[in-house]
């Protein structure tokens, strides 16, 4: 039976998720009577969010090509320089959601490939930051999804590298990438740019996964972060789901022949606070009432 329900003290919007929204919301509650505002792709990676945004009037386009005039807001995964220079030659009005963390990935690779380096970027090929990343210097990036994509790159003796990496990666398997660059290319300069909220989160996860019998990752299937921290449950030998929302929560997770006592709750960077506490006052509900909530603390030793 369902006694405790411990929430991960890392967990939900990240600064970079959180500035994005807002700067959002207020280019739409600022701007002009009958001015459209479209956010190119999704503002962030989570259904609800869009849908709010949309309520409050805020058109999607899957490119610039699809705007025909007003305000264009570039997403929190940022895009490269020929997008933002073909929506202000449309005459679009451009407003720059990209993460700062993303904007300081472009800033590394535009200093040291100004100084002749080649980038090594690992990076999910499919994710709008890899795009946008891709986007600032396609020539003088070479893109990484795995360890076998590493090892097919030449062995450039004399070439100077630099090793970039997507700011929601999976931070051990970075690690293993990291080392593997390391011992190809021993002159290669290497970047952590993974951000500090990706880090805290797989961290929490992995601290988590076994205090309970069951994990639950709030988050949409579109968030790559969501995703990665169900996985890194499921590796450390968790039984863990990703949900969108209460709805995907299942009752034969709780049935007495699953022997769960324990549920962990952690969410997603672009996940909203209201759906993670809509889960947990759901989780109670199966309990009957009776379950105990602990939210976790931020270990002082960090």
């Amino acid at each position: 039976m369902l006694r405790e329900i411990i929430v991960a003290h890392h967990q939900g919007f990240c600064m970079g998720v959180k500035r994005a929204i807002k700067i959002a919301e207020e280019t739409a509650r600022n701007r002009e009577l009958g001015e459209r505002v479209t956010i190119l792709k999704e503002i962030v990676h989570n259904e609800a969010v869009v849908e709010r945004l949309c309520d409050e009037g805020v058109g999607q386009a899957l490119s610039v090509d699809d705007v025909p005039d007003g305000t264009l807001i570039i997403s929190a995964h940022g895009v490269g320089p020929d997008v933002i220079e073909k929506a202000k030659t449309k005459g679009l009005k451009v407003v720059d959601a990209t993460c700062p963390l993303v904007s300081r990935i472009y800033r590394i690779i535009e200093r040291i490939i100004a100084k002749g380096y080649h980038i090594v970027h690992f990076g999910d090929p499919d994710h709008d930051e890899t795009a946008g990343i891709l986007g600032h210097a396609p020539a003088r990036i070479s893109l990484v999804a795995n360890r076998r994509g590493l090892l097919a790159l030449p062995d450039w003796p004399d070439r100077k590298l630099g090793l970039t990496v997507q700011t929601t990666a999976h931070v051990t398997v970075f690690d293993e990438i990291r080392a593997l660059a390391l011992e190809k290319w021993p002159h290669i300069k290497v970047f952590d740019t993974i951000c500090e909220a990706t880090t805290d989160r797989q961290t929490a996860v992995l601290e988590l996964t076994p205090m309970v019998d069951l994990l639950l990752v709030v988050g949409s299937r579109s968030s790559a972060n969501s995703n990665r921290l169900v996985n890194i449950s499921r590796d450390a030998g968790g039984r863990g789901h990703l949900i969108g929302s209460q709805n995907d929560i299942r009752l034969e997770w709780f049935g007495k022949d699953e022997n769960v006592d324990k549920v962990g709750v952690s969410a997603g960077a672009s996940t909203p606070q209201f759906l993670v506490e809509e889960v947990i006052d759901r989780l109670v509900g199966i309990s009957g009432g009776t379950a105990r909530v602990t939210r976790l603390r931020q270990r002082a030793d960090r």
